[in-house]
């Protein structure tokens, strides 16, 4: 099977733009598409603040996933990095899904790092955050739970090897390698 889009999920500080950002390295004439932009200018042009995510209608999110959807559906040599994208694309054959893990103590310090923030409260935002995100995809999805190995072809610890390495083990399983 050939695949004409890899999708990269996880949760926050699980390691997608890593990973992407090597992934591309090695798919010359691939692009990403990163969600959380996309999402950010969704609500833009809508002149919704990204700041109340959390208070949005769940018809905003159903119609901003929709549109996500319908992207995967028709685009090719994408990468498109997201919570929710391989899950979105959960029906199309010819879209490689990979799941990214981390433990929750390597999330808060990529998270820390990152936000320049105390551990302490990178890992209270990590919790709000995935509580919210499961109870949100429940209520407008019914969805259990979005992490669910099911749904992807690969499931990465991204803790335990490099960016480059989890990149070349994307390829490989995809039969991307050249």
């Amino acid at each position: 099977m050939q695949f004409r889009v890899i999708t990269i999920s996880g949760e926050v500080g699980s390691g997608k733009s890593t990973i992407v950002r090597e992934l591309v390295k090695l798919l010359p004439g691939w692009r990403t598409v990163n969600t959380g932009q996309r999402f950010r200018e969704f609500c833009a042009s809508r002149r919704m603040s990204i700041q109340q995510v959390s208070t949005l209608p769940d018809e905003v999110h159903r119609e901003f996933d929709d549109d996500q959807k319908n992207l995967i559906a028709r685009e090719t040599q994408v990468i498109v990095e997201g919570r929710l994208a391989g899950w979105l694309a959960r029906d199309m054959e010819d879209v490689f899904r990979v799941w990214c893990q981390a433990p929750l103590h390597e999330r808060v310090l990529r998270v820390s790092i990152r936000e320049a923030i105390p551990t302490g409260q990178a890992l209270s935002e990590l919790e709000f955050r995935d509580k919210g995100d499961l109870e949100k995809y429940r209520r407008v999805y019914n969805l259990n739970d979005y992490r669910a190995p099911t749904f992807y072809h690969l499931v990465l610890n991204t803790s335990l090897y490099t960016a480059d390495m989890l990149a070349q083990q994307i390829l490989e399983k995809a039969g991307l390698k050249r």
